[in-house]
């Protein structure tokens, strides 16, 4: 959920003397825990998981007509306990998720400087190391389940720079009033384990961010909201003589949450194919539960009487015969069939709209490996590219952001001045290709394309910057 500065205002001010903070708190965070989007997000990270809406349905119970003494229909639950009640889930959204950050993210990103400066690339390259581009693949795979995803820069207890992800259902963003582009204020609340009375019990914090300081709140016995305390982003201590004589509050000038959008729109991937899924769940469950339940033969008798069904049964089984007492009377036995062809052609439907609409790579497609030129997979990847091409600009532009507070801080230790708007961020994509053809064209584009930009597109390279630095060091060795 997000708002604009001027419906906070107007809480604010509706609120006068009759609402403080803490009812502010409360309404906002109501509102936002019942909002669609928070239930996308929520449906979103179940999907990813596993945990389909098919493990809800209890096939054991069916709906069935009866009609009263009245002449009235009515439809009753009928419970049947013999029933077999499994569910198949198939788990299609975390293909398509796990396909699109390995293509994405599988590989580091080249993270280089426009003007060339081989201290300041040296020292990002430290930065984007592989906690970094485990995080990346976190803030993807977060972005492409609810719609967007927030990275979170602050100062550990030892004044260390970090950075985490917060999820996106914790986070409500308060954007500008105009443009609706730039964050304001981020509200974030979730639930901690707190001792009361010996007792655990859950309760509520809040962190108020605004562009200079924040104010955590904790919720108390009465779900109300109590300010602990205000502060800065960081606070710097001085010493003198080696005690603290000062104590300095500062702000980073803009709020230190980062979003990572999934689209324009910030759709999850699951909104698009959820019915299909469902659907194939459904007809992939009630099949296989219609197998278990199957009955490989049964016998049609006419003309035997006397004895109960399981002693017909038994002298089938022991003697392969009965005696018919009527002369008219026949012994048959017939065999259940499933529409299994049917079935199949319907889900082999089913998988192929949910990979179309999507946007994935269906890799066992029939159509898949009968034309490996790089051309053929290129077809393969037509839709995909489509979907990725929409989330590249916005995976740099927040990579960029990122930079720029790890540069500032950066600078402000060490009393430098590099600039975070020379960094250039390049992803690496890591899809099928054909080798052979794409080393060929990197070998031709020699002297026309820097040697990093072919680096990062050889399929035998995952760390672009080490690499660099791998040849520079064989080079050197070469000239002595």
């Amino acid at each position: 959920m997000f708002i604009t500065e001027m419906e906070l205002l107007k809480a604010r001010l509706a609120a006068g003397k009759r609402l403080n903070d803490s009812q502010i708190l409360k309404e906002i965070i109501q509102e936002d825990r019942n909002s669609e989007k928070k239930k996308r997000m929520e449906e979103g990270e179940r999907y990813y998981c596993g945990e389909h809406d098919i493990l809800q349905k209890d096939f054991r119970r069916s709906p069935v007509s009866e009609t009263d003494k009245n002449g009235e229909e009515n439809m009753q639950m009928f419970f049947n306990p013999n029933r077999s009640n499994h569910h198949c889930v198939n788990p299609f959204h975390h293909t398509l998720v796990a396909q699109k950050t390995a293509y994405l993210v599988g590989r580091e990103p080249t993270i280089s400087v426009r003007n060339g400066n081989r201290e300041f690339e040296k020292i990002l390259t430290e930065i984007a190391d592989e906690n970094f581009n485990g995080m990346l693949q976190r803030w993807i795979v977060g972005a492409a389940n609810k719609g967007v995803e927030y990275l979170h820069v602050y100062y550990d207890e030892d004044g260390e720079f970090r950075f985490c992800i917060v999820p996106a259902e914790e986070v409500i963003v308060v954007y500008d009033e105009v443009y609706q582009q730039d964050i304001k204020e981020v509200i974030r609340y979730y639930d901690v384990k707190v001792l009361d009375n010996g007792r655990e019990k859950t309760k509520r914090r809040v962190e108020w961010w605004t562009a200079e300081s924040v104010t955590y709140y904790t919720e108390d016995s009465n779900g109300e909201f109590l300010q602990e305390r205000e502060s800065g982003h960081w606070v710097v201590t001085e010493l003198l003589d080696g005690e603290e004589c000062e104590t300095m509050q500062h702000g980073w000038g803009r709020v230190p949450f980062i979003p990572l959008r999934n689209n324009d729109k910030e759709m999850t991937d699951l909104q698009l194919v959820k019915g299909l899924i469902d659907a194939y769940d459904y007809v992939s469950s009630e099949g296989t539960n219609n197998l278990l339940d199957m009955v490989d033969l049964y016998w049609v008798i006419q003309g035997y009487g006397g004895e109960t069904a399981s002693a017909v049964a038994r002298k089938l089984q022991v003697n392969k015969a009965v005696q018919i007492s009527d002369s008219s009377g026949s012994v048959e036995a017939k065999q259940v069939e499933l529409p299994v062809e049917g079935r199949l052609e319907w889900m082999k439907m089913l998988r192929k709209d949910i990979f179309h609409f999507g946007m994935g790579v269906d890799t066992d497609s029939d159509d898949w490996g009968r034309a490996a030129s790089g051309v053929a997979l290129k077809f393969q990847y037509a839709m995909f590219y489509l979907k990725i091409n929409g989330i590249v600009p916005e995976i740099k532009r927040a990579v960029k952001e990122f930079f720029r507070f790890a540069v500032e801080d950066w600078n402000r230790e060490n009393g430098t001045e590099f600039n975070w708007k020379d960094i250039l961020v390049t992803l690496n994509t890591n899809g099928i290709t054909d080798d052979l053809e794409t080393m060929q064209i990197i070998k031709e584009s020699k002297d026309i394309v820097s040697e990093k930009t072919l680096l990062g597109k050889h399929p035998f390279v995952e760390d672009v910057n080490s690499e660099m630095e791998q040849l520079e060091r064989e080079r050197k060795g070469k000239r002595k």
